[in-house]
């Protein structure tokens, strides 16, 4: 299938007049619909090829002339005659995957309703549905959408403000859904939809207010919330998704640490961050506790530099023991690289390691050098260096990696910046020359 989009991307209508029209419909549905549509008047063959795709997308250009609204009545209505000829020519055919990105009034209402009914009614499997309303009580989608009985995939947003669905919702296909800035009256998120997608495996959310999650078929969960200033931060976050595998967490951290039930939880990523312009959460204020000690059984653990920033204001009295911990993606600024060492203590399993951001500042002569600590008889085997910039005080980090980790095979260090041939040469030198406590120790830098 990659073969084929690769394809679409060099569509060249004269080279494929000796491929048969199954292909070339094919080809067609990797190409945004308008550019599709635009080969019908390539050749006769080509007339009627596209009315057989099955991706149709359909996405609203943004408007230069929001202050003239004869010109904006004009590329409105336009844009609702392309979408209406489209799916009358497309006719019957089954669609797979059918986008919509409109801003609408009230009077644009019926339109939309009725292009993604048309598309439900084709068993459509795929949708994705970017639809802002100018008032938020307009907010709504047909019933229909959340009935489909051929749903596999659901993305709804952005500003879907107060959506309310019916109890008798069901969507016993639904594998992924991705909701962006949707808001559902009445905690029918956690009341209604959730209980209704009994296959529900990959669920996305980004909104500004906490959420009860509850699922127990959801296997991979990102959760971002947009928190400001102004929100509540004593409000509870519970994760109730025992069969969640991979987890993505984005937020503040919180008076109270969320409620999680995370027994099944493999990989995370942790992005937690403090607010900026000096509202920052007080840390002794803020709880992270409860969530480090939830993911202690994690394999695979990325954390970013504003989540160790938030560790080291947060976690004083310690980290729990990640006992399974093999695979840790680790990133920081300059003054919280001392999470590092404590966090490598408590993971006496780590075979691999991933640093980005090594501190690279050149230190005077009043200054010494002090290395990480890395503890005796770790079990790192693979070791990766992201944006090394060459300093000298990054080459002494490694070096100081290199002299403590005997148990090595891998180093590979990746350049942050493009360099001519001799600095390149003279850059993977100094680091091929470091002294290493491992024989067997392979060095690339790239």
């Amino acid at each position: 299938m990659g073969h084929v989009e690769e394809v679409a991307k060099h569509l060249n209508p004269g080279s494929l007049d000796c491929l048969p029209d199954d292909l070339l419909v094919q080809i067609l549905s990797f190409l945004p619909t308008k550019q599709a549509i635009s080969t019908s008047v390539l050749s006769k063959r080509w007339r009627t090829l596209f009315a057989f795709t099955h991706n149709l997308d359909f996405d609203e250009p943004a408007s230069d002339h929001k202050w003239d609204q004869w010109k904006e009545r004009d590329i409105r209505n336009r844009f609702r005659d392309f979408v209406d000829r489209t799916l009358a020519f497309h006719g019957c055919n089954h669609i797979k995957k059918f986008s919509l990105k409109r801003r609408y009034t009230y009077k644009d209402r019926g339109d939309v309703d009725r292009w993604i009914c048309n598309a439900l009614e084709r068993s459509v499997s795929d949708l994705h549905l970017r639809i802002e309303s100018e008032l938020y009580w307009q907010s709504g989608l047909p019933t229909q959408v959340f009935t489909s009985t051929t749903l596999v995939k659901l993305s709804l947003g952005t500003g879907l403000d107060c959506l309310r669905i019916l109890p008798d919702t069901s969507l016993p296909s639904l594998k992924v859904l991705f909701l962006d800035f949707v808001l559902f009256k009445n905690d029918q998120l956690s009341n209604v939809l959730l209980p209704a997608c009994p296959a529900l495996e990959d669920l996305t959310i980004h909104h500004t207010y906490p959420y009860v999650i509850s699922s127990k078929s959801i296997k991979k969960l990102s959760l971002t919330v947009h928190s400001s200033y102004y929100v509540d931060r004593s409000s509870i976050l519970t994760l109730d998704t025992p069969s969640v595998v991979d987890l993505y967490y984005s937020d503040l951290p919180r008076r109270k640490s969320p409620h999680c039930n995370l027994d099944s939880l493999a990989k995370a990523t942790l992005d937690l961050h403090f607010l900026e312009d000096g509202k920052r959460l007080v840390e002794n204020d803020a709880d992270v506790k409860n969530l480090i000690s939830e993911i202690r059984n994690v394999k695979t653990l990325n954390l970013t530099s504003s989540a160790v920033e938030v560790i080291s204001g947060c976690c004083k009295r310690g980290l729990p023991v990640f006992k399974n911990l093999v695979d840790l993606m680790f990133s920081s600024k300059k003054r919280h690289w001392k999470v590092l060492p404590l966090l490598l203590k408590r993971s006496p399993n780590l075979k691999t390691l991933v640093l980005s951001g090594l501190p690279h500042d050149t230190f005077g002569r009043r200054h010494r050098f002090v290395g990480i600590q890395i503890p005796s008889k770790n079990q790192i085997k693979k070791l990766s260096i992201m944006q090394y910039q060459g300093s000298e005080t990054e080459l002494k980090h490694i070096s100081n990696f290199l002299a403590e980790m005997e148990c090595l095979e891998v180093v590979k260090v990746y350049v942050a910046a493009p360099m001519d041939g001799l600095e390149k040469m003279q850059l993977t030198e100094d680091v091929l020359n470091l002294p290493t406590a491992s024989p067997e120790l392979k060095i690339q830098v790239l």
